[in-house]
């Protein structure tokens, strides 16, 4: 009986110690504000409201970048970012932290982070309204992983961003060494002519072609794509050109450029200028776009031509744009876009408004 009693007591004291080891081996919570996304962290810091350069609300976050691959990267190649608000997906904001040396607060994401290191970044979305939540999901930009954040707009704070639709004139973006380039006629001339804005503002479509590709696009020498794209210039001179290509959308689109618009030009329709925004996966800074109408053989046409350069990779990209609903059949053949016929044609004759994708 005594045995049968010890024998008892040794069995019940192995399964407290059974149940003490598995409350060990419990997991912990997750941390709500640490996202984990293939070979990269983000931890979620806040988010506020602030005013973009047109003086419109937009969603703007904080989150410190680590790298856990073995390549230096930064944010923009690693991570491909959707923001869902009211069953809406949301466009990028465009929000300057400094409207004279057009700082954006989302310049961080182009900053190259070692193997193991971490960044500060920000990312900003137009909000239609404030109220609501607002859901972010990130995934790998080469992967499946993601993961997301819901941010209840009611709990964000308002904070200013120094940018608004503040005018731009008499300053520009620093050229890197230390002085600032002088904005020539920026914000300063569409302000008293809307029948000008009238002319910029819109839909726009074309193609964009490649040339003197060396390192990585040398193969894509030549090659060309059709382009769609949206300008919006203000009261004040200053607005957007938001464009897309084939492998693009509206809402993540190809390049996001901010712009002037002057007067000035060697024809009626003025000059218009970047001032900031980014082509790809590089910073557009002050005149690297200077587009004049009055320079083309053909009318309601615009050239945009710009060069590409990060590391050793480089081209030159020229982009041809007329206003959304315009015949070309004024050019030749081999000028046209390549879905003119197939894709645009029917749609302009149709009456249909320009997609947010191409084909």
């Amino acid at each position: 009986m005594k045995r049968r009693k010890l024998l008892c007591m040794l069995l019940a004291a192995v399964m407290l110690l059974g149940l003490a080891a598995c409350g060990k081996g419990k997991e912990e919570p997750k941390d709500p504000n640490l996202l984990k996304v293939g070979d990269y962290e983000l931890r979620y810091k806040g988010a506020c409201i602030m005013e973009d350069y047109a003086g419109d609300d937009a969603l703007v976050l904080t989150l410190d970048f680590t790298n856990n691959s073995e390549e230096t990267t930064n944010y923009f190649w690693a991570i491909y970012e959707t923001a869902m608000h009211n069953g809406t997906e949301l466009d990028m904001g465009i929000v300057y932290l400094n409207p004279e040396t057009l700082e954006s607060v989302d310049d961080s994401q182009y900053l190259d982070v070692e193997a193991g290191g971490t960044v500060e970044i920000q990312t900003a979305f137009e909000l239609d309204d404030t109220t609501g939540e607002v859901e972010v999901t990130f995934e790998e930009m080469e992967g499946t992983e993601n993961d997301s954040i819901t941010i209840d707009l009611s709990t964000v704070s308002r904070e200013p961003a120094g940018g608004g639709s503040a005018s731009l004139a008499g300053g520009g973006k620093g050229d890197g060494s230390g002085g600032e380039a002088g904005v020539s006629g920026g914000g300063t001339g569409a302000s008293s002519s809307g029948e000008l804005r009238d002319w910029w503002n819109g839909d726009w479509y074309g193609w964009w072609v490649m040339t003197s590709c060396y390192g990585y696009y040398e193969d894509m020498e030549g090659e060309w794509w059709d382009v769609c794209g949206t300008i919006d210039i203000g009261e004040d001179g200053m607005g957007t050109v938001t464009l897309w290509d084939e492998d693009y959308t509206e809402s993540e689109p190809m390049s996001a450029a901010a712009v002037s618009l002057s007067e000035s030009g060697t024809g009626e329709f003025g000059t218009l200028m970047s001032e900031g925004g980014w082509f790809t996966d590089i910073a557009l800074e002050h005149a690297d776009w200077i587009v004049d109408p009055g320079l083309m053989d053909y009318q309601d046409m615009i050239h945009i031509s710009g060069y590409y350069e990060n590391g050793e990779d480089e081209f030159t990209y020229d982009i041809y744009l007329r206003p959304w609903g315009t015949y070309w059949d004024d050019m030749y053949e081999e000028d046209l876009p390549y879905y003119y016929y197939d894709w645009y044609l029917p749609l302009i004759e149709s009456g249909e408004s320009m997609p947010d994708s191409i084909g």
